[in-house]
């Protein structure tokens, strides 16, 4: 089961958040809703874009290399303006272990607090309707176990 905490408590640890580390360990990946009429290669660019942003304030917890197997699946809401609507929901969980099981909260946190201090998004207003209002974003860190 995945503990999150407070809405309050996320908020305020977002504002007490130090400057982000040269090098970032974790590739989010966005992935939106296709909608009819849009071409896919803008909603491509445009969740590309907000994957490259979120990451740049993510902060790995200091867990085990187990930990580093845990991929987090949040889904995020945006308003026209780029302010998250609401709190990111974690959607899912995978690679968590007996042995990672007590990092999979630490995992989601860390993830939720990324998109939290990186809003607003700088996104095309234009394109709102055009997937950015609502998308998945994949954290990992498997690649530099």
């Amino acid at each position: 089961m995945i503990r999150v905490l407070p809405a309050a408590l996320l908020l305020a640890l977002a504002g007490c958040a130090t400057p982000p580390p040269a090098a970032q360990p974790v590739l989010p990946i966005a992935a939106a809703k296709v909608r009819p009429g849009i071409p896919s290669q803008v909603v491509a660019q445009l969740t590309a874009s907000a994957a490259r942003q979120v990451k740049r304030c993510y902060r790995s917890p200091k867990l085990g290399r187990d930990a580093r197997q845990i991929t987090t699946k949040l889904r995020v809401y945006f308003a026209p303006d780029g302010q998250l609507t609401t709190l990111p929901v974690v959607v899912s969980q995978a690679g968590v272990t007996d042995a990672n099981r007590a990092a999979a909260a630490a995992m989601a946190e860390a993830a939720m607090l990324a998109v939290i201090r990186c809003a607003p998004l700088d996104l095309p207003r234009e394109h709102y309707n055009a997937g950015w209002d609502e998308f998945d974003l994949t954290f990992s860190l498997r690649t530099f176990a």
